[in-house]
Formats: structure tokens, sequence, C-alpha cells
């Protein structure tokens, strides 16, 4: 299942890469960075991603923000995306297939981004869905294995309330790679909500007036008509 589920995202991701019709294939930056603060759930049951919306019993969850993003525009709805993420176990939820462990998880993860916004954004601004893939490190108390290094494959999507803010709903599942690959219970899953902002992209804009200046200097002056009988 683990294994369908990586392929799959890969495809999906490299079929958004080269699927763009040829009309929209041009410099269209939305905005040049994008940053954002979340809420986020940690589900670390060990149960192998099966019950993925046992809330009650498996998601830890603080009530104040934890996460942080940091994401930079390249081009063709490509992005890079830096993130930072806190939780805490709590002892009433399952943790690799046990309750009453108590400890921390803590994450850093660099991730590449593909947005489908490229591909309609004229038709419909509001609604951005995406794809990320990359790696990052956990670090875990109260578990087996503290020092996790993961693979990272996910997804989300950004509601634009207005041209620089937004609501962002993301969920990210996490492969560790040490000491075993696939076949281990240091595999979660991520869920986020949170707010995200962005700023305009500036060389769109200089483009803008130099083209509007360059136009203004070919302006050739109107010649005066002469008068009869002159």
């Amino acid at each position: 299942m683990l294994k369908n589920l990586f392929l799959a995202s890969i495809i999906l991701i490299s079929f958004g890469a080269y699927a763009q019709p040829y009309k929209t294939i041009k410099p269209f930056k939305p905005y040049k960075w994008m940053i954002g603060l979340h809420w986020t759930a940690v589900e670390d049951d060990g149960n192998k991603f099966g019950n993925i919306f046992d809330i009650a019993n498996s998601w830890n969850i603080k009530p104040f923000p934890t996460r942080f993003t940091l994401d930079r525009y390249l081009v063709y709805g490509w992005s890079i995306e830096m993130t930072a993420s806190y939780a805490a176990y709590t002892p009433s939820k399952l943790v690799n297939d046990s309750t009453g462990r108590e400890g921390i998880n803590v994450s850093i993860d660099f991730n590449a981004k593909y947005s489908f916004y490229n591909l309609y954004a004229p038709r419909a601004r509001w609604i951005d869905p995406y794809l990320i893939a990359g790696v990052g490190f956990t670090y875990r108390t109260g578990t087996a294995d503290p020092y996790v290094p993961t693979v990272n494959i996910g997804g989300g999507v950004n509601f634009w309330i207005a041209n620089w803010f937004g609501v962002q709903l993301s969920s990210c599942a996490k492969f560790a790679v040490y000491p075993t690959f696939w076949n281990t219970k240091s595999n979660y899953l991520q869920h986020n909500a949170g707010l995200v902002f962005r700023t305009p992209d500036n060389a769109k804009y200089k483009n803008t007036n130099r083209k509007k200046q360059h136009k203004w200097t070919k302006k050739q002056p109107k010649k005066l008509k002469r008068k009869r009988g002159h």
C-alpha cells in the first residue's frame, strides 16, 4: 500500500509538470514568498496508516499553532518549501500501538512543491491545489526510534480569501528511511490547517512599468497642420 501511494504521488507530480497546455507555458508568478502559521495534528499510532480519521484516539493536537512554513516560488507552478513543526504526544492517545506514552515530535522538512494554480488561474483564482515531495528529519521522544530521517509525500489546497491572504489545508505522509524502510512503526502522518500570507512578485510589476515607459519614449509629436495662405 505504501509503495503504491509513493509511486502514485510521483506520477501525479510528473503529470502536472508536463500536462500544461501550450498557451499557459509562460512565467506566470502568482507570488514571490509565502509564509504560513498552522495548527498541526500528528498521527503516530503505528497502525501502518490504518484508521486515518480516528481523531479521538490517534491525533495529537495542540490548541495553538505549532507549525511554520516558508515557501519560495520558482516558475511554472514549482516552488520550494521549508517547514518546522512541533507536537506533543498525549498519554491517552495511541502512539506505536499503545497508550500512556509521553513525548514530543519535532520535525524539519524541505519539499519540492507543484501547484496546479498555473493551469487555470485566469478562471478560478480562489482555489489552489498542490502536491509535495521531499525529505525531512524528525526527533521523537517516548518511542523506540527517536531519530527518524524521512521521505515525504503529500498534498493540500489553498483557499485565497484575498490576493495576499488565504487558508491552507494539507496532509503529509512521512516514511522513515532508517533503520528500516517502509516496514517500520516510525512512519507517521501529519495533518495541518492554518493561515498563509503571500507577497507579490516585484519583477512582474517592474517589467510592466518598463514596458509603459518604453512605449512613451516612442511617441512622436503631432505635426501641426499649416493653414492655407501661409
